[in-house]
């Protein structure tokens, strides 16, 4: 029962990820990464079955690279981006690259840590220094459940169709 107004802090979730292909879509630009390199040119452990997927696959939700999301990682716990590559590739895929669409939260987390790659940069640096600061979004930024955040509104989720808190989500993971 708080009044929201236009200084509230909402988390952006899933819209997020037009900033992320904003920032991927920059480092094209610059001639740091290209569409079609393949995954494995920043991971190349990456299983055999994923030497197709490229960076316009992750883009567009044509990899085939499941939604961690489907209950196969703990949102409780600090994963480095190397340790949820990791998690990632031992999921098998879900179609061959480009026959179809599936939404994956992976396939964004993938692209996060492969703007690290790409610029030496982390993915949140880069987004404040090249997007949010140069349009003026003084108060945009990447989740921090650790920070305090002023006038910040509480996510909430329907349990039995009745709102309850948000699960909490490790601050490293956000």
């Amino acid at each position: 029962r708080v009044p929201a107004t236009d200084s509230t802090m909402f988390q952006s979730g899933s819209v997020g990820k037009q900033f992320t292909s904003t920032v991927v879509m920059l480092l094209v630009e610059e001639g740091r990464l290209r569409l079609d390199d393949p995954l494995t040119k920043y991971y190349p452990d990456a299983p055999a079955s994923w030497r197709d997927i490229t960076i316009r696959h992750l883009l567009t939700h044509t990899s085939g690279i499941p939604d961690y999301t489907e209950g196969r990682i703990d949102l409780r716990k600090d994963y480095t981006e190397d340790e949820l590559a990791r998690l990632a590739f031992e999921m098998p895929l879900d179609f061959p690259p480009g026959r179809d669409w599936k939404y994956s939260n992976t396939g964004y987390v993938l692209l996060g840590a492969i703007v690290r790659k790409a610029s030496g940069q982390f993915y949140g640096d880069m987004l404040r220094e090249r997007v949010f600061v140069p349009l003026g979004m003084n108060t945009a930024r990447v989740i921090s459940e650790k920070e305090i955040v002023p006038h910040r509104a509480a996510g909430y989720q329907l349990e039995n169709g009745a709102p309850r808190n948000q699960d909490w989500v490790s601050p490293a993971l956000n």
